[in-house]
């Protein structure tokens, strides 16, 4: 049991309280404070200091590990609020505000040196993807407390507030911690975004002469970003995925800065997670053993989740890290190709389910999509009339599998680049053509031409079959691109980016013009 920790809590020149901590010294500087405020009362924003005998004075503290029984803390409560306002001028040059904003820069975001809000990787995977849209997250109490009043005598008479370096410093801290709790490196429109929301959110932060009235912030959130990975990959013991492209971490055939990055390219939320507290790579390959051995056991499919979600950041690095082959892929995790758990893995990775919402957005614009290509003209007209008529009676397979099949066809990439179609008495045939294909999903039909089997294949390899339907073949063999950290094959590369964008709305920002043709004809609401 932890023995009684004591304290000497200083929270005014002549204010002194007496702290026991019968558990012992908190594992975190907010547990420390919390159980300072519900002993004293306080209720608004403080930080710490304690008193450090090797330097002779008061020092912020930022880590629980510098207190000791009898240590002495110090309560340091934030300034007085003082409000500057000054009139909208929008006749200033829009030059002269960025140089203005790339000044303010250098004296606020990058001479800052206030820690991170919280540990953004403190919880190893990522929950949830970019949102639609960007809510700017709560300030400290005194910067909320200026922006309400800024905001009031903004709407009152257009006067704008005039932020100090503190409060500057405050924002940027608490958006950068939100920004990094869905990507660790944002794209330039995922910034101005942000900015748009916090001016928006509050405009008294508007600027003038910017062209959006945000321009400054962007900038200013920019250099912040690249801060504050900076502090976390000396900081943090979860920051895999920004270590794993240092210089020090390369092989020397990659030790360049710009040289084999490894980032997420197509919105994967966790695309280089790092490995679960108190792991390492010995312990989890002697759980990826274990699991091989699982694999072969009977009724077993509880077992083998549990283990396969455990194991995911191991396997992850090891794919994103390694560029394992597919073959020692196969051979190294063979459960990762069965159906369910493909499904679960581009979940890990994304946030987001893969089957269920790539027949629900195909489903919503199916009708749409197929009447809308079959009215083009010219090629187009004439490769869709090699298609069947849908009909409102149509199977719902059958119809899902028409439309993806138009959906290339608009994109002006072949159909047979993706889909290969044998009869069951071509099965020797279809495997010797098959054993040459980089990538493609096999249909073995019947007399009938009623499908007998479904599969996937990939460099040559049978990795997926007995599928239910093409819509799923498509939509496995999509999770298996971004489970196995594959290229869009090239002669399918638009077909794919809609796939992405649009059915799985993954990064929907920066469509190609193919693909936003395509989005507008079918969801303008016009």
């Amino acid at each position: 049991m932890a023995s009684v920790t004591r304290l000497l809590v200083i929270l005014e020149e002549d204010s002194r309280i007496k702290l026991e901590l019968p558990n012992g010294i908190p594992g975190s500087v907010d547990e420390v404070i919390e159980e300072i405020k519900n002993i004293s009362g306080l209720t608004n924003e403080i930080r710490l200091q304690y008193y450090d005998a090797d330097f002779g004075s008061w020092v912020n503290l930022t880590k629980t590990s510098d207190l000791k029984d009898l240590a002495t803390l110090k309560v340091v409560q934030p300034p007085p609020v003082t409000l500057v306002f000054e009139p909208v001028d929008f006749s200033v040059n829009e030059a002269n505000v960025h140089s203005q904003d790339d000044a303010s820069i250098s004296s606020s975001a990058c001479s800052d040196v206030t820690l991170p809000v919280s540990d953004a990787s403190s919880d190893t995977f990522r929950k949830e993807q970019w949102p639609k849209v960007f809510i700017i997250p709560t300030f400290s109490l005194s910067t909320e407390s200026q922006l309400e009043a800024g905001n009031a005598e903004y709407q009152r008479n257009q006067v704008r507030l005039t932020p100090s370096s503190k409060m500057i410093s405050d924002i940027l801290e608490r958006l950068a911690d939100k920004v990094y709790s869905y990507r660790s490196y944002p794209s330039d429109a995922d910034l101005s975004e942000v900015a748009q929301a916090l001016t928006q959110t509050h405009p008294c932060l508007k600027e003038p002469g910017s062209f959006n009235h945000s321009y400054g912030w962007k900038q200013r959130l920019k250099t912040k970003m690249y801060n504050y990975r900076t502090y976390l990959k000396s900081h943090s013991s979860s920051s895999d995925e920004l270590t794993v492209n240092s210089v020090k971490r390369k092989s020397p055939t990659d030790a360049h800065p710009a040289k084999n990055i490894k980032k997420p390219r197509r919105a994967e939320s966790n695309h280089y997670p790092s490995l679960p507290h108190g792991e390492t790579p010995e312990s989890m390959e002697q759980e990826r053993i274990a699991l091989l051995t699982e694999v072969k056991k009977r009724n077993n499919g509880k077992t083998i989740r549990e283990k396969m979600a455990q194991t995911f950041a191991f396997r992850r690095q090891e794919i994103v890290n390694k560029k394992a082959s597919l073959e020692d892929i196969i051979e190294r995790w063979p459960a990762l190709f069965e159906v369910q758990e493909i499904n679960a893995e581009f979940h890990r990775v994304t946030t987001i389910p893969l089957e269920a919402r790539f027949m629900e957005k195909l489903d919503e614009k199916c009708f749409e999509l197929i009447q809308v290509v079959r009215k083009k003209g010219g090629a187009t007209r004439e490769k869709t009339k090699l298609l069947p008529v849908v009909e409102k009676d149509t199977d719902i397979g059958t119809r899902r599998e028409i439309a993806l099949k138009c959906l290339i066809i608009n994109m002006r990439e072949s159909v047979d680049d993706l889909v290969q179609e044998f009869l069951v008495s071509e099965k020797e045939e279809a495997e010797h053509i098959l054993q040459g294909a980089t990538m493609a999903i096999y249909i073995i039909r019947d007399a009938q031409a009623a499908p007998k089997d479904i599969g996937i294949i990939l460099e040559g390899q049978e990795v997926v079959n007995e599928l239910p339907s093409v819509a799923n073949a498509v939509a496995i063999l999509m999770g298996l691109l971004y489970v196995l950290n594959m290229e869009y094959p090239k002669t399918l590369k638009q077909t794919f980016e809609y796939i992405q964008k649009v059915l799985m709305e993954l990064d929907p920002k920066g469509m190609t013009t193919k693909v936003k043709k395509l989005y507008d004809q079918l969801y303008s609401t016009a």
